[in-house]
């Protein structure tokens, strides 16, 4: 099935989640609510395994990254983030058997998904895996490494997982918050997703822009959790449009492995 032919799929999910609140809460699908966990969490993520037909081929997905992929700042990211929502799509609407590994922590640089994250992809023998990061490299005045970081993190992955089957996602501009005009301006961000972009095009690998769903934070107050001092985090609303953008080219990829 085309992304094209999936996008009313995953659109569904989306509006499902309309009536989220604005401490990023949605209310729990039958599927989530049956979520297990299958073995103890490694680095900072979860790991749950989300079943449709108990006969279905089972397939992997690991997430790395910082805090956007975790889902901070939602009541329950095993459920709200955007990896989840992607699953749950899949399982919901594509039939799919779906086993997620989160391996994203809050608050990660390049560097930390290097050192915690990275060691951990092969050990689930994933048949997808996406990488997002680059926020705290810039918060934390480490956006000079980052070239050479990410180069890295894909050069491993593609150690694991055909370059056909990785996606690399970029970094929303957090200087569209309050919390984030200090640590602009936007062309940081612009430069880093460049970075982002140069290295996976030079190795095969797709790159999936959110930029143009989290642009509009600005309209929409209902997209950003919203707390006392700000916080610049999504909200579960925002990461469904992600989970809307995401999904198709994972279901795409999944579709194409030899039964």
């Amino acid at each position: 099935m085309s992304r094209s032919a999936f996008w009313p799929v995953v659109l569904a999910v989306a509006l499902s989640l309309v009536a989220c609140t604005s401490t990023g809460s949605a209310a729990p699908s039958a599927a989530a609510l049956e979520a297990v966990a299958s073995d103890p969490p490694v680095a900072g993520g979860d790991s749950v395994t989300l079943a449709a037909e108990p006969d279905a081929r089972t397939y992997r997905i690991v997430t790395l990254g910082d805090s956007y992929t975790f889902g901070t700042g939602t009541i329950a990211h095993r459920r709200d983030s955007w990896p989840a929502q992607v699953a749950e799509a899949l399982i919901q609407r594509a039939g799919m058997r779906i086993y997620l590994r989160n391996l994203a922590q809050k608050s990660s640089p390049s560097v930390e998904v290097i050192d915690t994250q990275l060691p951990h992809v092969g050990d689930y023998e994933p048949d997808v895996v996406t990488i997002q990061v680059g926020v705290d490299d810039i918060v934390g005045s480490d956006a000079e490494s980052y070239a050479e970081n990410i180069a890295h993190i894909l050069d491993e992955l593609m150690l694991v997982v055909p370059a056909e089957r990785i996606f690399a996602i970029t970094t929303p501009d957090h200087t569209l918050t309050e919390w984030g005009k200090a640590y602009g301006p936007p062309e940081v961000v612009e430069a880093l997703n460049a970075d982002l972009a140069a290295a996976a095009d030079a190795r095969g690998i797709t790159v999936i822009d959110i930029g143009p769903l989290h642009e509009r934070v600005v309209e929409d107050e209902t997209l950003l959790v919203q707390s006392n001092p700000p916080r610049p985090y999504p909200t579960a609303k925002q990461y469904a449009g992600w989970a809307e953008l995401i999904g198709p080219y994972i279901r795409e990829a999944l579709e194409t492995i030899e039964p």
